[in-house]
């Protein structure tokens, strides 16, 4: 590491990684500081999708798009109050110009998801697939082994039998059981345990999917361009130059010059509860949040001393989440599947479960409004669930029986278990006779196929996850049987998305809009461009990447 480079960039996820490699080809030194003991961000947790409007690939989905039902789509969903016309359309313009640039720079490429539809159906330029995209997986022999075991890792619920990676078409694959998923289940289990000196030394899947697989091409890609990394460094403070920003401080006693400027890409605040307590609620916590626990806040802190304007700091990238004995767990396409509910203290349902997880913070807040007790809520399971669908990283009964799960499944595990829904209500503290009536709705809404309440399973999103072979409605069962489990079930979140007001080339701007000179930020240290809202899969990485990108150009004098 040397004292004086042209960029330096703050984090080491994928916005971190994509700005570094647009520098770096611009001919630009480079200097990549990561905080923590472990790289790759919240990026690598991800499921490394992006969305992208447009793409050039999008055909391969059956689905054909234009900036015209890219824009009137995103316009609907986002509120014009948060994020303007231009600010839209400067990403449907980009992003697939950012897509075709990682896939030249990196081995990866990203393949369209066929019928994984955008959150939002029965709005105009709706699509019910392709734009959101999977990145290919990425061998990880490539990576030095000390940096491999340093990657952040993927969840277990996103790993089969929370082992082996596979990418997001192979996990819809698997989980659907749509034909040949026996025959991609047992590739990736023969490819896992084909690695014999992987095997041998007890290192993690070398196999690298989802974010592990975005994270590492980048780093890879910017390795060979000579970019300098650097680990266990904490930026303590952003130096400035007659107002402008020319470089950081490292551990509060080495600076580092950056002549042309500093973009920061260092994740939200959501693991600072002084900062979420002031900001959003504190009806939420910092150890309900999936987000990597380096991420406190600290350069919004220091970004704010040196004149930062910031918005939607009251924001977050919710979920529906599940506390597991390795932490808290997302329910991505659990809460979709026949034979579950949710459930507040007096046993009622007070929402869509199937609805889009984002739009979880809107419905806890909005139940509570109403007078239900919601924190936490609970998820109650039957039978038919139990032994057909994961849950939480719970591998199905039919698989994997209870006994086999004991670390899950008990009175004082994640999984609650009874033999009836009576002696379940009184183990999680939920009135009985509520629960009762709430479940003779369920089985009249299974039969009907309508949900009277909430009109869950009514849209193509909500049945995306739902089971094809359960009709008339794929999320509902009749709940009829025991035995019974239950977990609670929090208001989490993948990350706070309130942060640096910026412009379309990733400036930092102050409150009265005007530019901070040589400072730059991307990703969930920004106020997202994607507003309170959530338009599809991929919506947190592909603006991050397409700012960052633009943002890694612009501060080379190359504005795109």
């Amino acid at each position: 590491m040397k004292d004086t480079y042209d960029v330096v960039v703050v984090g080491s996820g994928a916005g971190a990684f994509m700005a570094a490699l647009a520098a770096v080809n611009k001919g630009a030194s480079v200097l990549m500081i990561e905080k923590g003991n472990q790289w790759g961000g919240t990026s690598s947790k991800s499921g490394g999708a992006i969305w992208i409007p447009n793409s050039k690939n999008i055909a391969q989905a059956g689905v054909s798009d234009s900036p015209e039902d890219a824009f009137k789509y995103m316009r609907a969903v986002i509120p014009a109050s948060e994020v303007d016309d231009e600010t839209i359309k400067n990403y449907i313009k980009f992003a697939p110009e950012m897509t075709n640039y990682l896939e030249a720079n990196t081995e990866l490429t990203y393949t369209p998801v066929t019928g994984y539809a955008d959150y939002y159906p029965d709005i105009a330029g709706w699509k019910e697939g392709g734009r959101t995209m999977d990145p290919s997986p990425v061998d990880g022999r490539q990576l030095p082994e000390d940096m491999l075991s340093k990657i952040v890792d993927s969840p277990r619920a996103s790993k089969a039998f929370s082992k082996f990676q596979m990418s997001i078409l192979e996990g819809v694959q698997i989980l659907a059981k749509t034909p040949g998923w026996i025959g991609v289940f047992m590739s990736i289990i023969f490819g896992y345990y084909k690695d014999i000196p992987a095997r041998l030394k007890g290192l993690p899947d070398r196999r690298l999917c989802q974010g592990n697989a975005l994270v590492s091409a980048l780093y890879l890609a910017t390795q060979k361009k000579g970019v300098d990394f650097v680990m266990e460094s904490a930026v303590t403070e952003l130096t400035e130059t007659d107002g402008k920003v020319t470089g950081v401080v490292i551990n509060g006693t080495q600076k580092i010059t950056a002549s042309k400027g500093v973009v920061i890409a260092a994740g939200g605040f959501e693991h600072n509860k002084q900062m979420r307590d002031e900001h959003i609620s504190e009806l939420t916590d910092t150890v309900n949040s999936s987000g990597v626990k380096t991420n406190t806040g600290d350069l919004h802190q220091l970004a704010k001393k040196v004149g930062a304007g910031f918005g939607l700091m009251s924001e977050a990238w919710w979920a529906p989440t599940a506390m597991t004995p390795f932490g808290p767990t997302v329910l991505f396409s659990e809460k979709s599947k026949p034979g579950l509910i949710i459930v507040d203290k007096k046993g009622q349902r007070f929402m869509n479960e199937s609805i889009t997880y984002n739009s979880y913070g809107d419905c806890f807040k909005s139940a509570q409004e109403k007078g239900h007790d919601v924190f936490p809520a609970y998820c109650i399971l039957d039978s038919h669930y139990r032994q057909k669908y994961m849950f939480g990283g719970v591998v199905q009964g039919e698989a994997m029986p209870d006994f086999m799960s004991k670390g899950m499944i008990g009175d004082d595990k994640m999984l609650i278990k009874a033999d009836t829904l009576e002696e379940l209500a009184g183990k999680i503290g939920v009135d009985y006779a509520g629960l009762q009536e709430t479940m003779a709705k369920v089985k009249k809404y299974a039969a009907s196929g309508k949900d009277e309440d909430f009109g869950r399973g009514s849209d193509d999103h909500d049945t995306m996850y739902g089971d094809p072979e359960v009709k008339p409605n794929a999320c509902w069962g009749p709940m009829d049987k025991g035995p019974y489990y239950a977990t609670k079930l929090l208001l989490g979140d993948l990350g706070t998305k309130g942060g640096m007001l910026i412009n379309h080339n990733g400036q930092v701007k102050r409150e009265d809009g005007s530019i901070i000179e040589g400072l730059y930020a991307a990703g969930n240290a920004t106020s997202s461009i994607m507003g309170s809202k959530y338009p599809g899969a991929g919506c947190t990485l592909g603006p991050a990447m397409t700012i960052a990108y633009k943002a890694g150009h612009h501060i080379m004098g190359a504005e795109l």
